[in-house]
């Protein structure tokens, strides 16, 4: 209860920061990331493994643990104040060239209001891109805009890297 109270915190606190930069394309979201944007952050790492079998594992987990949603309620003085749904809507593109993996979250629900019209699926949170470097190596470019996602950032190490294929908490 007390995560998911967390969860609903810091979802809110989004909505009521940095709204006017949210990302409504993955260009956009790499734009605010190269600009140092209010809550963005880039990590990009090399794989020893080949470009295919690295887009193939981060696709398929990808596609697997980020489609989420989940609904709850927040309190206000001990009342309930309203109800809130997460909705994380996951997409990849893949070429032989680049592997392009989004996640876009949207919020609804009564009493929530998400600030500077939101494409239909949401923002885009978080953007990853695969490329081959050479037959063997494969470089992962993680960027998001947005504060918390920790354990999916990590979980993105982990799948490229195979050192684990377990679902992250998206609440994190």
């Amino acid at each position: 209860m007390v995560l998911i109270r967390a969860f609903f915190v810091l979802s809110t606190a989004v909505l009521l920061f940095g709204c006017a930069s949210q990302s409504k394309t993955a260009d956009q979201l790499r734009e605010n990331v190269q600009r140092n944007a209010t809550f963005s952050s880039r990590e990009v790492f090399e794989v020893k493994k080949p470009y295919r079998q690295v887009s193939d594992t981060l696709r398929k987990k990808w596609l697997e643990c980020l489609d989420s949603t989940t609904t709850g309620s927040f309190h206000r003085g001990g009342n309930t104040f309203g109800t809130q749904t997460n909705i994380y809507k996951p997409k990849v593109a893949v070429t032989d060239r680049r592997t392009e993996l989004t996640l876009q979250h949207k919020v609804t629900g009564t009493g929530i209001t998400q600030l500077g019209g939101p494409p239909p699926e949401g923002f885009f949170i978080i953007v990853t891109d695969v490329y081959p470097i050479d037959k063997s190596t494969s470089r992962v470019d993680v960027q998001k805009h947005m504060p918390g996602y920790a354990g999916v950032i990590k979980a993105i190490r982990n799948w490229a890297e195979g050192t684990s294929k377990g679902c992250p908490d998206l609440a994190q």
